[in-house]
């Protein structure tokens, strides 16, 4: 019963056993204790699954309907990460114990797609899994952060390669008792040697090349097998490592003086692991009081950027023509605010004391800048007054037209003459900018 137990388990071992592994220590001798067990032909109690808030998304497909791999709670999206993490699985998940990085990947694009998704969330209790994928997910969750906020909520385990992928995120949110860490590589090496020899068994292994079966679990693992491999992992490590550091704006010197350590809450937000400590019904409370789906922190920031787009129109719960209709009348009528405030400012500098006898200067003031009735009239005050004899060579049609403007401004009436009428239309322009 025991060689059918080995041989339907060894598929399963090549996937822990003599591959780098992006994992915590306890778990990666968990796992390799499971196996070694099952191959052995002893029962193990099974991995648990558990539930989650909000609405599985099912949608329309080729064979019927089809599950998107997240669930919906209001305009945020819930993707599970939980427990091992391995390169290849479809949509494995918490049921098996494990979540495959193709089933995790495929699930964040389609809620980074969804317009009825503002938000990300995802549910992270992971002690990590394989190497291979885990960089490539993890850049994918940090470009689906530049398109929407995307949230790790970490209870209660974020360790090697779970926390390599929720390294991009927008935001690190750990509950009190929870860890996040073990940035490092593991290897677990099984030496069936003496178990082979005490059943009369001998292997032996024809191979061409000289590292081809580094690691083979027929022999102890030294020599230049052991070198070879270590080179491996440490080449892997340097990856994670710029990974982290890219990703969390952290040292790379500073990363690599964790040793591979776990940190609890605070110790995590001290390192830079992590932004704040809180809990998953927390972060769904800031949300929904929040404004399209942002959080109050993200709205504040937005409001200092001086960002003045309009909003999405399918993300308020209004239509675009209501939007587009709203957006109109705001500027028709800051525009209107616009020229009677301008045609004040016009008609102060021109009746102003300060403009007799220099109402060629105050024209100039009035029409061909943005000076205030203020600035204007202190200018006028110290500039000299036309002589008399000037004044008499005033044409009669210009002080004609300086009475039609002063009438019309006091009825707020078109101005008369082209050179004020476009004069008006440059100061409204600038006021309106």
């Amino acid at each position: 019963m025991s060689e059918i137990n080995e041989l339907s388990y060894l598929r399963a071992a090549s996937q822990v056993f003599d591959t780098p592994l992006l994992l915590s220590q306890s778990q990666g001798l968990l796992i390799g204790e499971y196996l070694a067990a099952r191959m052995l032909g002893q029962a193990m109690p099974e991995p648990q699954g558990n539930r989650f808030r909000g609405e599985e998304v099912i949608e329309p497909g080729v064979n019927g309907p089809e599950w998107q791999g997240y669930a919906r709670i209001g305009n945020v999206a819930r993707i599970q990460l939980m427990g091992e993490l391995v390169n290849r699985g479809a949509w494995m998940g918490s049921y098996s114990g494990m979540t495959s990085y193709e089933g995790f990947t495929e699930a964040l694009t389609r809620a980074a797609a969804d317009s009825e998704v503002s938000t990300i969330l995802l549910d992270v209790n992971s002690p990590g899994g394989q190497a291979a994928g885990m960089i490539e997910a993890a850049r994918l969750v940090r470009s689906v952060a530049e398109q929407k906020p995307v949230i790790a909520i970490v209870n209660s385990l974020a360790a090697s390669a779970g926390y390599g992928l929720v390294s991009g995120a927008s935001k690190i949110v750990m509950t009190e008792s929870s860890e996040v860490g073990s940035i490092g590589v593991l290897w677990l090496h099984f030496d069936r040697s003496k178990q082979m020899e005490n059943r009369g068994v001998k292997a032996t292994i024809i191979h061409a090349g000289a590292r081809k079966v580094d690691g083979h679990p027929f022999g102890p693992l030294e020599g230049d097998a052991l070198s070879s491999i270590e080179a491996k992992i440490n080449g892997i490590m340097t990856r994670f490592v710029s990974l982290v550091g890219e990703h969390r704006g952290i040292g790379e010197d500073a990363i690599r003086d964790l040793e591979a350590n776990t940190l609890f809450s605070d110790e995590a937000v001290s390192a830079g692991l992590a932004d704040e400590i809180g809990t998953f019904d927390e972060v769904l409370e800031d949300l929904s009081r929040a404004r399209v789906g942002r959080t109050i922190s993200q709205q504040r920031r937005l409001a200092m950027s001086g960002n003045n787009q309009l909003p999405d129109a399918s993300a308020s719960g209004i239509t675009q023509e209501q939007l587009d209709t709203a957006a109109a009348t705001a500027r028709r009528e800051g525009e209107q605010a616009g020229a009677q405030a301008e045609r004040g400012r016009i008609k102060a500098i021109l009746d102003g004391d300060e403009a007799e006898g220099r109402e060629e200067l105050a024209r100039h003031f009035a029409f061909d800048t943005d000076q205030s009735p203020e600035a204007a009239n202190a200018a006028l005050g110290k500039s000299p007054k036309a002589s008399v004899e000037a004044k008499e060579e005033d044409d009669f049609a210009d002080r004609k037209d300086k009475a039609s403007a002063s009438a019309d401004l006091d009825l707020g009436g078109p101005l008369k003459t082209e050179k004020q009428r476009s004069s008006l239309s440059k100061a409204v322009d600038r006021f309106a900018k």
